[in-house]
């Protein structure tokens, strides 16, 4: 008796999920839901370009990701959302183009506007450095108010970012020592400082 030579169980490439094909009676009546979906975000009549952009943009997708939607799952509200995202992508980058645009309108026309200059300066403004100062000081002030044990056990947990039991170590004081004055001094610079 002669036996099959025995192949490896290999499994091969993954077919593509099976999806049912959009009928054109369908799609018709999803384009226009789209339509008047798209035109009600974006506030425009149907006819308006930015309309018909956005109808192309979602029905695409919907036809695209058919796959994932789920086996029984309804298509129309499926579909409205997308096309209600797409509608609102738009409206933002309209917002962001607007923005820009007016941005470069209030330059000078002398001068050509780099887009460096358009960028917002993250930095503390005055007020914020101001603040920032008295308040380093008012700090400094209340940590020199402190007793030497919580001052050096504030600064090595704080400053150092030594944890309780190397605090412990350093000191040579048990650890609820360490976790009284860091409490207490932590307290005192709070009342101290007004936070």
């Amino acid at each position: 008796m002669q036996t099959a030579p025995m192949t490896p169980n290999v499994p091969g490439p993954k077919a593509p999920p099976q999806t049912a094909a959009v009928s054109p009676e369908e799609t018709a009546s999803l384009r226009q839901i789209v339509v008047a979906v798209v035109a009600c975000v974006l506030g425009e009549r149907r006819d308006h370009p930015d309309v018909e952009d956005c109808t192309h943009e979602a029905l695409s997708r919907a036809i695209e990701g058919r796959s994932r939607l789920r086996d029984g799952e309804p298509l129309r509200p499926w579909v409205i959302g997308i096309a209600r995202h797409v509608a609102l992508d738009a409206l933002r980058s309209r917002k962001r183009t607007r923005r820009v645009e007016a941005r470069m309108e209030t330059a000078s026309d002398d001068t050509p506007t780099a887009w460096l200059d358009l960028v917002p300066d993250p930095s503390p403004g005055p007020e914020e450095r101001t603040a920032s100062a008295e308040r380093a000081t008012r700090l400094e002030r209340a940590l020199g108010s402190l007793p030497e044990e919580q001052r050096r056990a504030l600064v090595m947990f704080h400053v150092e970012g030594l944890g309780y039991q190397d605090i412990c170590k350093r000191l040579g004081v048990p650890l609820g020592t360490v976790a009284t004055w860091l409490a207490r001094g932590r307290r005192l610079l709070a009342e101290t400082v007004g936070e």
